[in-house]
């Protein structure tokens, strides 16, 4: 029990440095930890929950395989979402036989909604407030995975834009902007979906 009550006590990094160990207790509390947050995490890549839960099983099966890789003294939780977001996308790509061209595409050209300056960051209470969820459930579908991903780590897993550059590989800047891409684009499908 008193071994029980010390994992418990211990940080996600202390937890990975005994991962590296091949403790397994270790690896179980870290699972306990994120199993949710990745599942929900793939369901932004994926359109079913049993995609999502192919993910975040692959997730945690490379975790456990590459936690050597992990470099002691680094944040955890950047390093996780990072295997994820990469498990996720490697995912799409063996599900779909087309290219996966659209990152290039969101990435260099210019769209209209660039122009538009933002009106301010997307309230946090749309995320909790019940009466949304389920509209915002269906808008997001429409959002490039990686930008609705974008909106639930800052919003919903309240990570920096610091955090969600490291874990997309993307500079800053592109972080930003595929941030400020996603609000208008919910924005403007909140408000067709009202009408």
């Amino acid at each position: 029990m008193i071994h029980k009550m010390e994992i418990h006590a211990k940080t996600d990094e202390e937890l990975a440095a005994e991962c590296k160990g091949r403790d397994e207790q270790a690896f179980r509390e870290l699972m306990g930890r994120y199993m949710r947050q990745i599942f929900n995490f793939a369901r932004q890549y994926s359109k079913t929950n049993e995609d999502a839960e192919d993910i975040t099983q692959d997730t945690f099966l490379k975790v456990w395989k590459y936690i050597g890789r992990y470099a002691e003294g680094r944040p955890f939780k950047p390093w996780l979402y990072t295997i994820a977001r990469n498990t996720a996308l490697d995912f799409l790509k063996k599900k779909r036989s087309a290219s996966f061209s659209e990152l290039g595409d969101i990435e260099n050209d210019l769209p209209f909604a660039d122009t538009v300056t933002d009106t301010g960051p997307l309230p946090d209470e749309l995320f909790a407030d019940a009466a949304m969820v389920e509209k915002l459930s269906e808008v997001m579908d429409d959002i490039h995975p990686d930008h609705r991903a974008i909106l639930v780590m800052h919003y919903h897993e309240d990570m920096t834009f610091d955090e969600i550059s490291v874990i997309i590989n993307k500079p800053m800047n592109t972080v930003k902007s595929w941030h400020r891409r996603a609000l208008i684009r919910l924005r403007e499908k909140l408000m067709h979906h009202k009408e």
